[in-house]
């Protein structure tokens, strides 16, 4: 048996801990960029968190507020740990869109910046907070040229050179409508010579290879729960604790305060000052659930299993006639594809009509990308663990049943 092989059955009866698979066997689900499915341990953590100890936290003495308060700061130090921070540099929020609006508004307000500075590639959700709050704050922004699928270092270089100092540069670690993992660890170095703060955007990156914040050199990252097999509306902030420190709250209310004056206010330490009113709770402790799921799989196996997929689909797909793939070199576990003579959104509906294969169509929450490749939509099909070597052949015969339609 070759590894890959190996590698594909030990996944393969992964599946099994997804209900989700289990009432819907036939589905192939391949939409795992937007959202990733949820094991039984993370359901049933939900479930036992509502039925045996909801309370709010950080507020009562009683026993299950305390052990409600004691599950959320262990879910902290689960995320902390997942990810090589300190607990007090982990902040609780919605999901990176949040995350990246705290960031923006409180380094805006904070007055020490004067630019922003984006790629185009970027998700909305790491491009339009800086844009607009730039706008808001009368601060200059600037969106980094790209090339197709990526960029080029030296136009990296060229912006920072040429941006009002100091200055936030925002990027992701894999994109969302491609799947390309930039070379932020190189970039990072560059915006910190230049007196530069640097956020990386994890949403994508954080699920599929190992990270440790520490090691890493960015200063802030931000990443969702759903994205890595945690419930919705969950999300995690993480920041050098000496740059939180600085920065001013995002929101206001109850929680986070030390001090309620009649003229004034004093707030918490961190990270208490940035979660403002009842947190997510349960998703918190089912972010910490799906966390620990993962690291008994091991992060560097699931990254090998999903980068072998990836590069079967690459084969697969390859094969189509009319096909068009939007690969970008170094991507990892999405792949875009559209058809010379079918819309996205056409394809994408046959597919899960015919085969019910689940994939995205659309622009990805990336229109400057999508017009820098001269597309207005893409198919986007995008892996994770509990896929198979069966899922990437489905995927392909679904795509020539569907083409069979047009022809």
């Amino acid at each position: 048996m070759s590894l890959v092989r190996g590698l594909d059955d030990y996944f393969c009866k992964l599946k099994s801990d997804f209900p989700i698979f289990s009432k819907h066997p036939d589905l192939v689900y391949l939409d795992n960029a937007a959202t990733t499915q949820k094991p039984f341990s993370v359901i049933e953590k939900l479930k036992n968190f509502y039925s045996e100890t909801n309370a709010n936290v950080h507020r009562a003495v009683y026993r299950l507020a305390e052990e409600s308060t004691a599950l959320y700061e262990e879910a902290r130090e689960i995320v902390a740990s997942f990810v090589g921070a300190k607990s007090g540099e982990v902040i609780f929020t919605r999901g990176t869109t949040e995350s990246l609006n705290l960031l923006a508004y409180s380094l805006g307000l904070s007055k020490k910046y004067r630019a922003f500075v984006v790629p185009l590639f970027e998700h909305h959700s790491n491009f339009v907070p800086w844009q607009q709050v730039a706008h808001i704050l009368g601060l200059k922004f600037y969106p980094v040229k790209i090339h197709a699928s990526g960029f080029l270092l030296e136009d990296v270089v060229k912006t920072i050179n040429r941006c009002e100092k100091p200055f936030v540069f925002s990027m992701t670690g894999l994109t969302n409508s491609l799947g390309y993992r930039t070379p932020f660890e190189e970039v990072t170095k560059l915006v910190h010579s230049a007196g530069g703060v640097f956020v990386l955007d994890g949403a994508q990156l954080i699920p599929h290879e190992p990270f440790n914040f520490k090691e890493s050199g960015v200063d802030f990252l931000a990443f969702s729960g759903h994205k890595i097999l945690g419930p919705t509306g969950i999300g995690v902030l993480v920041g050098k604790e000496d740059l939180l420190k600085q920065m001013i709250p995002f929101q206001y209310g109850g929680e986070m305060i030390d001090r309620v004056g009649e003229r004034d206010t004093t707030f918490a330490p961190i990270p208490h000052r940035f979660e403002a009113g009842t947190p997510n709770v349960a998703g918190a402790v089912g972010l910490g659930e799906a966390l620990k799921y993962l690291e008994r799989i091991g992060i560097e196996k699931i990254s090998k299993h999903i980068k072998n997929l990836t590069e079967e689909a690459v084969k697969e797909l390859s094969d189509i006639p009319g096909l068009t793939l939007y690969r970008p070199e170094n991507s990892h576990g999405i792949i875009s594809f559209s058809h010379e003579n079918i819309h996205p959104h056409d394809l994408a509906e046959l597919l899960s009509r015919l085969s019910n294969v689940a994939i995205r169509s659309g622009h990805h929450c990336s229109q400057q990308q999508m017009k820098v490749l001269g597309v207005s939509s893409l198919c986007r099909a995008s892996f994770y663990l509990y896929n198979t070597h069966s899922d990437v052949k489905k995927l392909a015969d679904g795509i020539r049943e569907a083409l069979r339609w047009f022809s």
